[in-house]
């Protein structure tokens, strides 16, 4: 008997390895530039959180070859990172993939860091998801390139132009077997119609025609842009009733009660949807003053555990994790900062609300800003700390000295320099230039990130609240008089 339950598993795991060993996927190629570095790979758990994970990493060789295998169950979109730079590529199972990475964008200086690079397929299968979304791509720039602009947007001829250009899709790609591919290059045509506002369909028509009649494709990024951005702040999106049913259901910390008060939603009854669209809610008010948070945090580690589907609890459980990053009212991370030679920590600048400005020196649209920030600085110093880290590479002698970048820029507040390996940024959760965080007087987040000087596409810049803390610190001298 004994014998029999060892074959018996002995024969489960050839079948396993034998399963697995079908599931490999390879990367390999040349990377000039980075010879000695590191090239890592890394999976996007999920679209909400954006939370990553390595799955295989390679080390470029001297002859500037590096390669690399790994287990690959299903076609994903995957994220590649070498010396601090990313970029994208598509995999499926069973897949060979030879690339060339150049050193960095074009556009950036070349020892820019945290920047998307250029790279080429060395060859590449007609069949290759790649291979077919670069020609649809193509395919669809050129409809937009020779129909599209601000002019002909509302115009009924745009939108018979586009209908022509959906079934024309639709022929081309009806014998095609991707599933991955099928999803993608309906969820694209489906986002052109956000483009015609005239003739367009209505919402209940997109959810009807493209969301109803599918599955959660939670590794189809093009499926999930699509899905966020048709649920996006959809609390406010809700009728009456089922919004006061969800505030309630939130106030009793209750997930069932969430969950059955989004189902009288008419785009809600699918009820894997339902759950993913309750999580992103909660994670979009989580920053509200309408909804506790304690109540909000309760009911994901509820969804963590219990939910209905398993990618839903990777998903509650990463939105928990990034939530409680940096959230505004908890404790801004301890960190020590070299400024004119003196250590200066989190504690040190008490008593002011602190603005933190992150550039590179190797990203010129970071270093543009710098001007703005002085005028903030002129105007501000009084009731305001203003601190910019500047972050470059481990060999740049400003690190020793920073008077000449000083001068060059008349700075005239905090300034520290730090190598774009500093843990610091790692705490502050910095990934891109520029960025910013406000601490208030008692070493709190306040916002994270923060506003920028330079308006974004809203038109709002971090001055409007720089105006409010300096009449709340006016108020108090004057109540002190």
């Amino acid at each position: 008997m004994n014998r029999l339950f060892v074959l018996f598993l002995f024969l489960i795991l050839i079948v396993s390895l034998n399963a697995q060993s079908k599931s490999i996927t390879t990367i390999s190629g040349f990377a000039n530039d980075y010879v000695g570095k590191e090239v890592k790979v890394f999976v996007i758990e999920d679209y909400l959180s954006q939370m990553r994970t390595q799955i295989a990493s390679s080390e470029v060789e001297a002859d500037s070859t590096f390669s690399m295998s790994f287990y690959n169950s299903q076609t994903r979109k995957l994220r590649l990172e070498v010396d601090g730079n990313y970029f994208h590529i598509y995999t499926q199972p069973k897949a060979e993939y030879e690339l060339f990475i150049e050193s960095s964008s074009p556009y950036m200086s070349e020892n820019a860091k945290g920047v998307e690079v250029d790279f080429y397929f060395l060859g590449l299968d007609t069949t290759d998801i790649n291979y077919k979304i670069l020609l649809f791509e193509d395919f669809q720039y050129s409809f937009l390139q020779a129909n599209y602009n601000k002019r002909t947007r509302n115009s009924v001829d745009f939108v018979e132009k586009l209908d022509t250009f959906k079934i024309q899709i639709t022929e081309k790609y009806k014998n095609d077997t991707s599933t991955f591919f099928k999803k993608y290059v309906k969820f694209s045509v489906a986002s052109l119609d956000d483009l015609a506002f005239m003739g367009h369909r209505n919402e209940y028509e997109k959810f009807d025609f493209y969301i109803k009649p599918e599955t959660v494709w939670y590794q189809n990024d093009r499926y999930m842009e699509y899905i966020l951005n048709y649920y996006k702040m959809y609390e406010k999106q809700l009728p009456q009733k089922v919004n006061e049913a969800f505030y309630a259901a939130v106030i009793k910390s209750s997930p069932s009660l969430a969950m059955n008060a989004l189902g009288g939603d008419y785009a809600l009854k699918n009820i894997r949807l339902r759950e993913l669209i309750m999580l992103k809610m909660l994670s979009e008010v989580f920053y509200t003053n309408d909804y506790p948070q304690t109540n909000i945090l309760t009911i994901m580690d509820s969804v963590s555990n219990h939910a209905f589907f398993s990618e839903n609890k990777v998903i509650s459980n990463n939105l928990k994790h990034r939530l409680l990053d940096l959230v505004p009212g908890t404790k801004m991370p301890s960190f020590g900062l070299d400024i004119n030679g003196e250590k200066k920590y989190r504690d040190d600048f008490s008593g002011k609300h602190t603005y933190i400005q992150f550039v590179s020196k190797d990203i010129q649209k970071s270093i543009n800003d710098l001007p703005l920030l002085r005028k903030l600085q002129q105007k501000y110093n009084k009731h305001i700390n203003f601190v910019t880290v500047l972050v470059t590479d481990e060999k740049d002698p400003l690190l020793s000295d920073a008077t000449p970048f000083i001068k060059e820029h008349n700075i005239a507040w905090d300034l520290a320099v730090l190598t774009n390996k500093s843990n610091v940024l790692k705490k502050m959760s910095v990934a891109t230039y520029p960025q910013y965080l406000l601490m208030d007087a008692q070493g709190n987040v306040v916002s994270a990130p923060a506003l920028s000087p330079r308006p974004n596409n809203d038109y709002e810049t971090i001055e409007l609240y720089l105006m409010q803390i300096k009449r709340q610190y006016e108020r108090l001298e004057y109540n002190q008089e």
